[in-house]
């Protein structure tokens, strides 16, 4: 890693609630809770990072943050300056309350929780059988915010370093959502999440529209990192939905055209482009299937400076085996996460 080398990782921390705070039937004693905040400082510490995005803080986020940053702090011997600033963006709606976060060494600006769509933003469904193309034929889908709230910061790199955007998402899972009146359809259960993850990414996909060209144009060296648990694999449609337009190169050799500039590109193909197989790349694994849900996409500024893309994933196949000790807490709680943690490395970014 160079001097000069800018870090980041995105952990899915899987439940993380304090001690008490009932979630899904389950909860943490003090115990359970400190072997689980032991377990995210040491992954972090391990992966020598500058920034750390977070997904799945639950409801006394306050607490949950400052016990990561302390313990990872006290464990840290990189000598470089402590974790000192956080983020957390404001929860949609919904019992359990979970979050993003972004804490970080550096400090944070414009923090933005993105929770409801973009102003105008909606999707509708044209009635099947009809050619009319009147309002009255259109059926607007009432989805109206994430399910989990987007977090938008600015990240600021100390000694006149550029700063650069850092958006944090959680789209919808693919877990049913059931109910009575179909008898807890599993078939339907499923749909419903497809639909609502795929409004999501659209939604997002409209707010980076504008947001992308705008940053552009008033800041053209300004970068974009979002990073998050997508729910799903780099080539479904709400990962390019977001991703935009498909990029062969990644990225034209000279000028950047309008629609370039409205783009995110792939961490996991530019890694791949450089050293890996796609199977080698899994951050989850689920009924013996081995997918990439937690990625990372940026803007044109960084695959020049893309280093490398690491998912330590060792956890991963023994998750059950760091988990609670009932069949109901197996499936909420565990002192490691179910997910991989992906570690982004960018050179010349800091000074």
């Amino acid at each position: 890693m160079g001097k000069t080398s800018l870090r980041l990782a995105f952990l899915n921390a899987e439940n993380l609630f304090s001690p008490g705070h009932q979630f899904y039937g389950s909860q943490y004693s003090e115990a359970e809770y400190l072997a689980k905040i032991d377990w995210i400082s040491t992954m972090i510490v391990r992966a020598q990072v500058h920034v750390v995005a977070l997904s799945e803080i639950g409801e006394d986020s306050a607490s949950c943050v400052a016990d990561i940053m302390q313990a990872v702090n006290l464990k840290d011997d990189t000598g470089w300056t402590p974790f000192q600033a956080e983020f957390r963006a404001k929860p949609s709606k919904g019992s359990t309350k979970i979050r993003t976060a972004v804490i970080s060494r550096f400090e944070l600006s414009e923090p933005t929780s993105l929770v409801k769509y973009p102003e105008n933003f909606r999707v509708d469904l044209h009635r099947p059988g009809s050619r009319e193309e009147g309002v009255s034929n259109w059926i607007d889908v009432p989805s109206t915010e994430f399910s989990r709230p987007v977090a938008k910061v600015r990240v600021n790199p100390p000694n006149q370093a550029k700063p650069f955007n850092l958006f944090v998402v959680h789209l919808k899972s693919k877990r049913p959502r059931k109910a009575r009146h179909d008898g807890w359809n599993e078939a339907i259960g499923i749909a419903r999440s497809a639909i609502q993850r795929n409004i999501e990414a659209a939604a997002l996909r409209y707010y980076l529209d504008t947001f992308l060209p705008r940053q552009y144009d008033q800041e053209k060296k300004v970068a974009t990192i979002l990073v998050g648990d997508f729910n799903d694999t780099p080539t479904s449609v709400p990962v390019e939905n977001i991703r935009g337009p498909f990029d062969k190169t990644p990225g034209p050799p000279s000028r950047w055209s309008n629609q370039d500039q409205r783009r995110l590109i792939s961490c996991a193909r530019l890694h791949l482009k450089k050293s890996a197989y796609e199977d080698k790349l899994f951050s989850y694994v689920h009924n013996e299937n081995f997918s990439l849900l937690d990625q990372a996409f940026v803007s044109q500024h960084l695959p020049g400076r893309f280093v490398r893309m690491e998912i330590y994933n060792d956890h991963v196949f023994r998750h059950q085996d760091l988990a609670a000790t009932t069949e109901q807490e197996q499936q909420w709680k565990s002192k490691a996460s179910d997910h991989g943690v992906v570690v982004l490395e960018f050179t010349r970014m800091l000074k």
